[in-house]
């Protein structure tokens, strides 16, 4: 760690010298000179407007445009947003920019608030969901987003012939919801039981609305169903491609243009028909356009950022080197604002539930092997070596800021969670292993498996280029496990294939970062509903119906028996109390996932010309409540000169109308 600072501080050193030591770049991006507060849309489109290349904003907006209320307050329009990606599928991007639910989570995460959809109810049994878009709302080409599109969606889901299928929270008792569509405007779903919960999954995250916002007036072209050219759905698949493919239509607020230099960076422009507005009518976004580039070397993230050559970064910003960015401030012309990454688990040791070794499932299997694991972690080693002491050494959960714990019970409740066998206690380690029977050991010392084989684990770990707090508290990890007479292993693995034996189940133990503000819409860090982190076989059977995996048994059918009642739970208040009892489970039974920290700083990073940027506390890392698409990037703008914020912060919220 020392090394990795003083190879921060020497590049450093030698960028003051390159930028002029304390002289201020020169702003990335100044709003257009007519895109004041007067004008009603950016001077781009009026450009359009007046070439006869565009309709009047009157006919792009629809009839009850989302208004949105600034934290700082109406915005200049112009300017591209330069930021950085650490992935060509954008999901870093798609966290801001991505969002286009038709109900979006509040920023806070306590509920939803209109999207494109304007409002929505359940039948008295809670089969029924009747969803009433937006009338006039368009798709980025300008064609009308209508209940059809939604219906195809449907359709393309029931037939499975391409990538779409029904998604596991549309499933009740394994069987797949139908769909009415009875005017333009309103979509209906009908379900084979109560499934309450279903506007949250549809706010949540950029996945899922990225999935059913389905234009199929483009898209039908591609599909064989309706065009005889096409005997099977591979271009189909590729041209559904929202992040790829730039002649798609899109409901983002910027659509793609253009992927550039090789696949690394990606240009992004404004949504002539985007459906929100500030409240004093003006549409959004403010900001033209945003270049996204594609950077997978962290410490050439870092430089760009005390460069200044980053308008505004809300993710990939490590913060561990929140000292660096401080002093960096005034050469880079940034400042810094602290959220909160929100994390149950910075990393997140993952206990194959499954693994393909018949001998180790059944030690796996045992809780007090799991408590054992958990008892020979060394957090507060983890802390001050991988975290320089930024983090809170604990076990792993998901967010403490999560609405599950908003009553003093659910608080009770995660902090003993927070705190099983967090302790570091070897001796009480060792008596677990010993009460199971392990007590042979070799001549090197290490304990003898039932079968008299060595007692193994494997820590599968990504490329060591992507993360080094990860190699770091792996190496503390295995270093505790050893002395319980355990041989560990690590071994870094190519990112696809790293991710691949995640979800294949194939590993026996991994590393993932855990965090979550909601379980009703992302249950998978308490439930095993879907093939990911502990559970990929039980989290198949469930996610398949049943065709494929391996059933649940035990604790895994007593978790999966709570998330389906609380799916059939009309009370919220009584659905929150079933999360609890669930992880009520999870703090005797469970350990599937052994935490080292949490709670560090977000970091974000705004150029002092980029406005809007909420400076309140707000959390940062879990991705189901599409943070920070939740705070409105529609609304941040660069300032023109001599601007000074307002002495007096707003809230930040949205309407459904027109103001």
């Amino acid at each position: 760690m020392k090394y990795r600072f003083c190879v921060y501080t020497f590049l450093f050193a030698g960028l003051l010298l390159w930028t002029g030591g304390c002289r201020a770049p020169e702003p990335t991006s100044r709003p257009h000179p007519d895109g004041g507060l007067q004008a009603r849309e950016s001077p781009m489109l009026t450009a359009l407007v007046r070439a006869g290349k565009l309709p009047p904003l009157e006919q792009r907006l629809p009839e009850e445009p989302l208004v949105v209320h600034p934290c700082e307050g109406p915005g200049y329009y112009g300017g591209t947003w330069h930021m950085m990606v650490d992935n060509p599928d954008l999901g870093m991007y798609k966290m801001i920019a991505g969002y286009a639910p038709l109900m979006r989570w509040k920023w806070d995460a306590s509920g939803l608030e209109p999207g494109t959809a304007k409002r929505w109810e359940y039948s008295a049994d809670g089969t029924r969901l009747t969803i009433h878009l937006r009338r006039g709302l368009k798709w980025s080409d300008g064609v009308e987003f209508t209940s059809e599109d939604l219906a195809y969606w449907a359709e393309l889901c029931t037939e499975q012939k391409q990538r779409l299928t029904w998604p596991f929270w549309a499933l009740v008792n394994g069987k797949m919801p139908r769909w009415e569509t009875p005017d333009r405007y309103t979509f209906v779903l009908k379900f084979a039981g109560p499934n309450w919960y279903v506007p949250l999954h549809l706010a949540t995250g950029f996945w899922w609305s990225d999935e059913y916002n389905t234009p199929k007036h483009y898209l039908k072209q591609f599909d064989p169903k309706y065009n005889p050219a096409y005997t099977d759905y591979k271009v189909f698949d590729k041209k559904n491609r929202s992040h790829f493919n730039p002649d798609r239509p899109t409901l983002w607020p910027w659509k793609l243009k253009a992927i550039e230099d090789g696949g690394f960076k990606m240009v992004f422009e404004r949504n002539p028909y985007y459906y929100m507005t500030d409240p004093l009518g003006r549409q959004l976004p403010y900001i033209d356009r945003v270049e996204a580039v594609y950077v997978p070397n962290a410490q050439v993230r870092v430089l760009k950022i005390l460069a200044g050559e980053v308008d505004a970064q809300f993710r990939l910003v490590d913060p561990r080197d929140l000292g660096l960015y401080m002093h960096g401030r005034r050469s880079g012309d940034y400042r810094v604002i602290l959220w909160s990454e929100a994390s149950g688990g910075m990393t997140s040791f993952l206990v194959n539930w499954s693994p393909p070794d018949p001998v180790l499932r059944s030690l796996v299997r045992d809780v007090r092997f799991r408590k054992a694991l958990s008892l020979a972690v060394d957090r507060e080693k983890c802390n001050e070596v991988a975290w320089r002491g930024l983090a809170t050494p604990k076990q792993a959960t998901i967010s403490r800021e999560a609405w599950h714990f908003n009553t003093p019970e659910g608080r009770a409740v995660f902090e003993r969670w927070a705190r099983s066998y967090a302790a570091f206690d070897l001796e009480q380690a060792n008596r677990y292993l010993d009460a199971m029977g392990l007590t042979r050991r070799d001549a090197q010392g290490y304990r003898l498996r039932p079968d008299g084989k060595r007692l193994q684990l494997t820590i599968d770990l990504p490329p060591a280029s992507i993360t080094s707090y990860e190699i770091d508290e792996a190496v503390i990890v295995r270093d505790g496990w050893e002395k319980l007479g355990i041989e560990v292993r690590l071994r870094n693995w190519p990112s696809a294939q790293f991710s691949l034996r995640q979800k294949l189940g194939q590993f026996e133990i991994s590393v993932h970062g855990e965090a979550e503000m909601d379980l009703f819409t992302y249950p998978d860090w308490v439930f095993p509903t879907t093939d990911v982190y502990w559970h990929a076989q039980v989290g198949k059977w469930y996610k398949t119906g049943g065709k494929e995996g391996e059933p649940p048994e035990g604790i895994m059918k007593r978790l999966l028996d709570i998330y389906d009642a609380i799916k059939r739970e009309r009370d919220i208040n009584r659905a929150h109390a079933l999360v609890l009892e669930a992880i009520r489970l999870h703090t005797e039974e469970g350990l599937f996932a052994i935490g080292t920290v949490s709670d560090t700083p977000a970091i974000i990073i705004a150029k002092n010309r980029f406005r809007n940027v909420p400076v309140e506390m707000r959390t940062m890392g879990p991705w189901a409540p599409a943070t920070p698409a939740t705070s409105y990037p529609e609304t941040f703008f660069f300032a023109p000169d001599n601007w000074s914020p307002p002495g007096q912060m707003a809230h930040l919220s949205a309407t459904g109308s027109r103001p």
